[in-house]
């Protein structure tokens, strides 16, 4: 396990004095920074194999390069110098590690020497009211001098021992590491640097490079400036990139394994505004936020609120001005816009929504639950977000960005306590929340209902125009599976292709019955040789022939079987007989031979031998007609 100490304090407190007597190296590795003796950038040293310090600026100017260190440090050493005691960025940098979810750390008092024993108690006493319920509450206080080396025995004893109780990170899996560092080594190329967060990465390994989206090879890999042929969860790493420019990547970006992660101008979060952020924040106020090792402007929408007084929590979604990339669970922290100053923070809870409406009930909802923070609530509220689409389990990992093992065990919870449904349709496994499932049954019904209501001399409707009527967005996986089981529950009944609900008849008024038992009765008699039905509705009103026609086909007292030609079941079936006694006489028949037998003419023959054919009685094969087998397939050697 790799694990990352960051330095947090005021500026002029001895950060990098500290770091460079603990490792023996100057984090302070640009020109300007050892010039002027102070920290404008992230310095890096190693404290033994498994160590890697992170030193940040202290000046408030520089805050926002503290920000992208701080978002991948496992444990802080908060210094503050004896003769200033804590100062105005030792308390924004606590606040900070706060917001960025740090929960292990110690405080090292610097420049000892030069105070008295009575003044250090002073300063001891100043911090402990500082921490008092934070993570450093209870954490060792050590002082010590980087000019004398008085307590730094002491103080690497209790960096070694608050180590070793740092947790092992959990490993979503999949590779991922933002970029803190870039920089281009002559005859190697660009080089980028920074922690990993998740997953592992080897040399030759094609990578992403977002937000840009561009594909590039691991070419090498360095950690603690050693070559390496794989970096792990944990690493702080250097990767040697081909394919890429130094100039076309910068600070913010993020390096992944390719096609898991996207680009979001939007993220849904929980947001909470510090007790001493001063005036309620309302909403869409322009703020800044940083988030992994990216800084972007972006206006912070209250979804569950009209404005946030400090001290209160709150759920958010951000509309940023520049593309960034997160995942659910990402700690960040927002400053203001002007005067810039840190006023809260929080955690990514979605990261590729789409545009959330205000005081909607169930996206609060939602996003409340994934405050949880944990992988089946992850799924279980993925799923919850579906509604009516489809999710197919082989993609729940990718979509999630989670191994396929933790979406596996997420996933078999949630089955088991009955609150997601698996189904199968086209030979694949899918996906649906339990709630959803029951709304989709229920649409499905009460679609129907509907209809009944509203064409009562209509018998049903065929699937696709079902779907359509039960929701917008309605896949076809998951409405195949619902009215399946409605089927076979007898919730739905099904007539010739229609789904209609149980109980369910075509309903006429008197005059339509009249009409239809009239038209109906003078197609039976004309049998093959029937009128057109425009010429059977001649002198009735035309709404009324209108629903009559229709109450006829749904019936299927008249069969359309093509070309304008409306038969009645009698005689389509007094054909159909008639046929079927043909082919006991002879194998093959041509269209004379039946018309001989049928006594009709060609102009309706053609349409009720083409009727045969697409009901799987009848096979057209060149001039003559076979017919098929109750398989369906064609009676006979094929040609």
């Amino acid at each position: 396990m790799h694990v990352v100490i960051g330095t947090a304090g005021h500026i002029d407190h001895g950060k990098s004095a500290l770091v460079k007597v603990l490792t023996g190296t100057d984090p302070d590795r640009l020109k300007e920074e050892q010039e002027r003796g102070m920290t404008t950038d992230l310095g890096f040293a190693f404290l033994g194999e498994g160590v890697t310090v992170i030193d940040v600026p202290g000046h408030e100017k520089f805050v926002r390069h503290m920000l992208a260190g701080a978002s991948t440090v496992d444990l802080v050493l908060l210094v503050v110098a004896a003769d200033d005691a804590v100062m105005p960025q030792t308390r924004e940098h606590l606040d900070i590690c706060r917001l960025m979810g740090i929960r292990h750390g110690l405080v090292a008092v610097t420049k000892a020497d030069l105070v008295d024993e009575e003044w250090l108690e002073l300063v001891r006493a100043d911090i402990e009211e500082l921490v008092k319920e934070t993570f450093l509450e209870g954490a060792p206080v050590l002082p010590v001098s980087s000019v004398t080396g008085a307590g730094i025995p002491e103080l690497r004893r209790a960096i070694d021992e608050a180590v070793a109780r740092v947790p092992v990170r959990s490993d979503r899996g999949v590779f991922r590491m933002p970029v803190d560092r870039c920089f281009s080594i002559k005859g190697f190329g660009t080089v980028v640097a920074g922690t990993v967060l998740s997953g592992r990465c080897r040399v030759g390994d094609k990578v992403e490079l977002l937000p840009r989206q561009q594909t590039v090879r691991v070419r090498g890999i360095q950690r603690h400036e050693q070559a390496i042929g794989e970096t792990v969860l944990g690493d702080r790493a250097a990767l040697n990139l081909q394919g890429v420019e130094k100039e076309s990547v910068k600070r913010g970006d993020v390096v992944a394994t390719p096609g898991y992660y996207r680009p979001t101008a939007l993220f849904n979060a929980s947001f909470f505004y510090l007790p001493g952020a001063g005036r309620p924040l309302r909403n869409l106020t322009r703020v800044r936020v940083h988030i992994g090792t990216a800084e972007v402007m972006a206006r912070v929408a209250l979804l569950d609120c009209r404005q946030l007084e400090p001290g209160r929590e709150a759920v958010v979604q951000y509309r940023l001005e520049e593309q960034v990339v997160c995942d659910w669970g990402d700690h960040y922290v927002v400053r203001s816009y002007s005067p810039q100053h840190t006023i809260g923070g929080g955690r990514v809870l979605e990261p590729n929504p789409d545009r959330e409406q205000r005081f909607d009930e169930t996206t609060v909802a939602r996003l409340r639950a994934l405050m949880a923070g944990d992988i089946p609530t992850v799924v279980e509220q993925y799923l919850v977000k579906a509604g009516f689409e489809a999710r197919a389990e082989d993609s729940l990992g990718h979509d999630l960005a989670i191994t396929e093992e933790d979406a596996g065990r997420a996933l078999a919870r949630l089955l088991e306590r009955g609150t997601a449904r698996r189904y199968e349709f086209e030979g694949r496994r899918w996906l649906c929340h339990s709630d959803n499932w029951q709304r989709a049954r229920a649409a499905v019904l009460e679609a129907l209902a509907g209809f009944h209501r509203e064409q009562p001399v209509r018998l049903g409707l065929r699937r696709p125009e079902l779907r359509d009527r039960a929701g917008r967005g309605f896949a076809v996986p998951l409405f195949d599976a619902v009215t399946r089981e409605l089927l076979a529950e007898g919730e739905l009944g099904d007539e010739g292709g229609k789904l209609l609900l149980p109980g369910h008849e075509v309903r006429l008024k008197p005059d339509e019955q009249a009409l239809f038992d009239r038209v109906a009765a003078g197609f039976a008699a004309a049998a093959l040789g029937p009128p057109d039905i425009a010429e059977a509705l001649a002198g009735a009103k035309p709404a009324l022939a209108e629903r009559v026609r229709t109450a006829l086909l749904e019936t299927g007292t008249l069969v359309d079987v093509g070309d304008s030609v409306l038969l009645h079941r009698d005689a389509v079936e007094a054909a159909r007989r008639a046929v079927m006694e043909l082919f006991r006489e002879r194998p093959e028949l041509t269209a004379s031979e039946i018309r001989r037998r049928l006594g009709t003419t060609r102009r309706y023959l053609i349409p009720l031998l083409n009727h045969l054919d697409s009901t799987g009685l009848t096979q057209r094969r060149g001039d003559v007609r076979v017919l098929r087998r109750p398989d369906g397939a064609a009676a006979g050697k094929e040609d």
